[in-house]
């Protein structure tokens, strides 16, 4: 089995500057980034979502098809998702089709490695947390029950839960970092025949969290600035080769782990009752 090299980018925010996003900076940073996997060898790009800060329909309409640009010049072939921001005033169709790329829920191969793009419902205010609409945790089934090889599931929002705790944006607001409908996600992760890896943008911070023998991987934003109080820069590497994922974070904010990329899928226990409900002994 030969190496499958995989780019991630998140979180573009090209926009407005805010207090902790440099929007401005989103064009040129998205352009090196381009030109970087250009001269390296990869398999393809996957972009985690978010590619713009809303702003009015007009002007995202604008904002998106300067993303799609930049994007159309990598030579790999380029995989999306769309997040809370790219259809806060768009729908998924008008991304798809400024983009040219389907955002939808799919499952396809790249290299020799399975992936799983799941498209529930980012829709989000400051009032309301995500909430999968009808049908999206049936489709997460369907595509995983479809196939027993080891699947990289890619999706906007994380999927684990994972604690806010020191997040800028979450920590007080947990429930717009996750779905209320985490444990039925859980759950669909944990009974899938397949072993999973799972790959997802928007809280802004780089993470490796394992639930359930899964592990879930998030990506820095390409233009946050909260923790480093200049851009992240950040651009994710994925190199899988047999029973091996190594997962590189480059940027102002670097990481690097090495990963199991197992062939079956391994069952955890069912966690203990809590100890105060517990027979005395």
């Amino acid at each position: 089995m030969a190496t499958t090299r995989i780019a991630v980018i998140g979180d573009i925010h090209h926009g407005q500057d805010t207090p902790t996003k440099r929007g401005s900076m989103a064009l040129p940073l998205l352009e090196q980034f381009v030109a970087e996997v250009n001269n390296g060898r990869f398999d393809a790009v996957i972009d985690l979502g978010d590619r713009i800060s809303d702003e009015d329909p007009e002007r995202d309409r604008l904002l998106q098809s300067d993303v799609a640009m930049c994007f159309a010049k990598l030579v790999p072939v380029h995989h999306h998702v769309s997040g809370n921001h790219d259809v806060g005033l768009l729908s998924l169709a008008d991304n798809e089709a400024i983009l040219d790329r389907p955002s939808g829920s799919r499952a396809l191969t790249i290299g020799d490695i399975r992936c799983v793009f799941w498209q529930p419902d980012v829709g989000l205010t400051r009032e309301r947390g995500f909430r999968l609409s009808a049908g999206d945790l049936e489709e997460l089934v369907r595509l995983l029950w479809q196939d027993d090889r080891p699947t990289l599931l890619i999706s906007h929002v994380p999927l684990s839960g994972h604690a806010q705790t020191g997040n800028y944006y979450f920590e007080a607001n947990p429930g717009h970092a996750a779905y209320a409908e985490t444990d039925g996600i859980r759950a669909a992760i944990a009974e899938a025949p397949c072993p999973i890896v799972a790959l997802a943008g928007h809280v802004h911070w780089n993470t490796l969290t394992t639930v359930d023998g899964t592990s879930h991987l998030t990506l820095q934003s390409l233009t946050e600035t909260f923790i480093s109080g200049a851009p992240a820069e950040a651009a994710g590497i994925l190199d899988i080769e047999e029973e091996r994922l190594r997962w590189t974070v480059t940027g102002r904010e670097p990481l690097s782990v090495t990963l199991p990329w197992p062939k079956t899928r391994t069952r955890w226990r069912a966690p203990l009752a809590r100890f105060a409900k517990a027979a005395v002994g």
